[in-house]
């Protein structure tokens, strides 16, 4: 899709190639001659900082127009462009606002990136547990309630970091979040990097920048029309962190060699959406809702929706359930992938994930209902499974710092007989990327018995190879 207007970095770009100019800079493939023919075209825009161009680090000619511009779409005070990622912005919020040391309060669904973040700084993550549908076993997210027990038990905090929305489109309630930040005199962070869409249709949850937030990130090329690696961090005027603070921990935490298509390819997604997002999410909800009814008419397979009260929901997240078909959420990723060439976001034992954009149409939905029609038929009469154990709900006990866990020596073993020991890693099933056990804390029945069931599903399991995993050596 064409921008539609107003594109000041696109704009430099093609401009600086159709002028002809014969570079002896950066890239080496020379506005893409080097370059095998499908990446030619997008190689003659690939540039370096050349007088024009402007610089990430420190903008003060188109990149900052299109900040400015990125800044009024999204309903920030102001907008920084990330070319390293969500990660990066996590990494970068949370060096903002957490000294050396000092504790962060976050909620037990956080991506990995912010326990590497706090890893980094020697930083005590502070867990608080999210509430998690009881039917569907699915983690919602953090609400007020469960973070005021946590806030009351750790003034001195420093920061309070939320997830929202999860991989399974639900979006924690933030004003009161906001609201016991503020009365707790801390910065409130949000990962919103699946919520980038959530400005642009008034049924969509309300972003979290627009809600109190002092940070958040998102990742534009999760939702939005714009290449991988592409995110931008929002900032609050009235924020707790100072603006000049996390301009500098954005840029120690990105490269300095930004690429221009990056910021480019978000420079025209901002165009296209403040243009006609609402438009495309209108179409979007239309085609889900028509998808949905023929989804329920013609098969036993159901959406589902939260409808706990202290959470809202993405429309554009499609959550199926195949439980009553006896088939697991890995065997339809594989059927889907192998027999009709549809390819899910994720799987889990029950569920799959399909993230739906603007730019799937109903010919997408139609051969989507088909496949799915033909497995509900194949799997119709297969006896259901038995119910499977609970999201883990027991946070595992810390025995050795984060920082210090990730450098300890570590021993090989089976994971079967790590019951009880000092993880030296990650255990993380990913999708979603959510750690059920950290560097340093102790592996527990509950979680070996989790994962036991991950592994025999042939779900991928970050942090165990072969059936093994890294345990701290036993200190003498």
């Amino acid at each position: 899709m064409e921008p539609v207007n107003n594109t000041p970095i696109y704009k430099m770009l093609k401009e600086y190639y159709e002028k002809g100019f014969l570079p002896f800079h950066m890239p080496g493939h020379i506005l893409g001659r080097g370059l095998c023919e499908e990446l030619k075209l997008a190689g003659s825009l690939d540039i370096t900082e050349v007088p024009g161009s402007d610089c990430l680090h420190e903008p003060r000619g188109v990149i900052k127009e299109a900040q400015e511009r990125a800044a009024l779409c999204f309903g920030a005070d102001y907008s920084l462009f990330l070319v390293n990622g969500s990660t990066s912005g996590i990494h970068a919020m949370i060096q903002a606002a957490v000294k050396p040391g000092g504790k962060l309060i976050l909620g037990r669904d956080c991506h990995i990136s912010a326990l590497n973040a706090l890893a980094q700084i020697n930083g005590k993550p502070v867990f608080v547990l999210p509430d998690v549908d009881e039917k569907h076993q699915i983690p919602l997210g953090v609400t007020a309630d469960s973070l005021e027990i946590v806030l009351k038990e750790n003034p001195d905090a420093q920061a309070v970091l939320i997830t929202r929305p999860g991989y399974y489109g639900t979006a924690t309630q933030l004003r009161n979040i906001s609201k016991l930040a503020k009365a707790y005199n801390m910065p409130l962070l949000v990962d919103e990097a699946h919520g980038a869409h959530f400005r642009f249709h008034e049924d969509l949850p309300e972003p979290a920048i627009t809600q109190g937030a002092d940070l958040c990130v998102q990742s534009l090329h999760k939702t939005l029309p714009t290449l991988t690696q592409t995110a931008i961090l929002h900032g609050n005027s009235k924020s707790l962190i100072d603006r000049r603070i996390i301009e500098r921990t954005v840029s120690m935490v990105q490269t300095t060699s930004p690429s221009y298509l990056l910021m480019a390819s978000i420079d025209i997604a901002r165009s296209i959406m403040e243009n006609k997002g609402r438009e495309l999410y209108e179409k979007l909800k239309h085609n889900i809702s028509d998808f949905l009814i023929k989804l329920d008419k013609n098969t036993c397979i159901k959406r589902i929706k939260c409808d706990n009260e202290n959470f809202e929901i993405d429309f554009s997240r499609i959550v199926l359930s195949f439980k009553s078909l006896g088939i697991s959420g890995f065997e339809v990723e594989e059927i889907l992938r192998s027999r009709f060439g549809i390819v899910a976001e994720m799987a889990d034992l029950n569920h799959i994930v399909l993230i739906a954009t603007p730019f799937h149409n109903s010919m997408d939905f139609d051969k989507l209902l088909m496949a799915l029609k033909l497995i509900s038929d194949e799997y119709r009469t297969v006896k259901a499974k038995a119910k499977l154990p609970r999201w883990p709900q027991q946070l595992p006990e810390r025995i050795v710092p984060l920082r210090e866990a990730l450098f300890e020596n570590v021993e090989e073993i089976p994971f079967i007989n790590a019951l009880d020991r000092v993880s030296g890693v990650f255990i993380t099933p990913y999708p979603p990327g959510i750690p059920l056990v950290a560097p340093g804390e102790i592996i527990n029945k509950e979680v070996i018995d989790y994962v036991d069931i991950l592994l025999r599903e042939n779900c991928p399991v970050h942090g165990i190879h072969d059936q093994k995993i890294k345990v701290l050596k036993a200190r003498l």
